[in-house]
């Protein structure tokens, strides 16, 4: 194992990505250089393991006041961890685990997954760890029809979503290009005030190259809800291996009577569901809508020592 810069690993991170079995696209080359050139404002070390020159796993991770620590800005990153060939896990955990020790180096690894290697491996092998749940990231599992997902919702959910659902026969959702973007800024801005205070000049080219670069490699999945000529909701989301991330959304303020935040979002679980997906990931946030549509708690860890 050894820190190389980011910038150094590019094409074989590209080559392990297209073989391991939990790429995703928050754990894409693309995703931490677009997070380092807009957020992070440097070109940051990760961590590399290789077998005989064959790059095996990368961690985000860098080594500050000897603490062990991910890469990421909290305002984006939802979820974090390494990226890895299934063979080779047990052994990049060993190498880790013992380089922590080695070396007597404190961990603060979050946001993980509480399955994830780095939280079962070093719980299994490195003494003084703590565990602690952070925040909810609700899933859900799509079955097969519509039919099947509105009866698994719970009675009052199910009328609640069928009733707004009546209220869009003239709403159709459409793919919209990474051009379009600045319109969810808008909608961002209209329906949430926070969110005025979150699309600071980085976030938004952060916003605008990772939506160019995912719309590239097939993973980019904005959609917006249209009425009349008129953009009443619209989704910023992603796709990939099975999963649809709902990442951010925004909505007209002038058809709330409409509920466009819910219906755009049912809209495209309903496409979801027909394009065969197999999930529905809300990512980071406990708001009630993502219950209401169906979606089970799951949440986030910080692993210290």
């Amino acid at each position: 194992m050894k820190f190389e810069r980011l910038s150094a690993v590019s094409s074989i991170w590209h080559e392990l990505f297209s073989q391991a079995a939990n790429a995703m696209p928050f754990s894409s080359y693309e995703w931490y250089n677009a997070l380092a050139r807009n957020l992070l404002k440097t070109d940051p070390l990760v961590l590399t393991f290789l077998d005989d020159h064959k790059l095996i796993g990368v961690i985000p991770a860098r080594i500050i006041d000897r603490k062990l620590e991910l890469i990421g800005d909290e305002r984006v990153t939802d979820i974090n961890g390494m990226i890895y060939l299934s063979e080779y896990k047990e052994r990049i955990i060993e190498h880790l685990a013992e380089h922590v020790v080695k070396n007597d180096l404190e961990i603060d690894l979050y946001p993980l997954e509480r399955d994830s290697p780095l939280t079962i491996g070093l719980g299994e092998r490195l003494s003084g760890l703590t565990v602690q749940k952070k925040d909810s990231c609700p899933l859900l599992e799509l079955p097969r029809t519509w039919e099947d997902y509105l009866a698994g919702l719970t009675a009052k959910s199910r009328h609640e979503l069928r009733r707004k659902m009546k209220k869009i026969n003239r709403v159709s959702l459409k793919d919209v290009q990474p051009s379009d973007i600045e319109k969810l800024f808008e909608l961002m801005t209209l329906s949430d005030r926070e969110k005025n205070d979150f699309l600071q000049e980085d976030i938004i080219a952060f916003f605008r190259e990772i939506s160019e670069i995912f719309y590239k490699r097939g993973w980019l999945r904005m959609r917006a809800a249209v009425v009349s000529g008129r953009v009443i909701g619209m989704i910023l989301a992603f796709a990939s291996g099975g999963r649809v991330y709902l990442f951010n959304m925004g909505f007209d303020p002038e058809f709330r009577n409409m509920s466009p935040g819910v219906v755009t979002i049912g809209l495209d679980i309903r496409a979801a569901i027909e394009e065969k997906y197999q999930y529905y990931d809300f990512l980071r946030g406990d708001e009630d809508y993502k219950y209401r549509l169906g979606a089970s708690d799951r949440y986030t860890v910080r692993v210290t020592r």
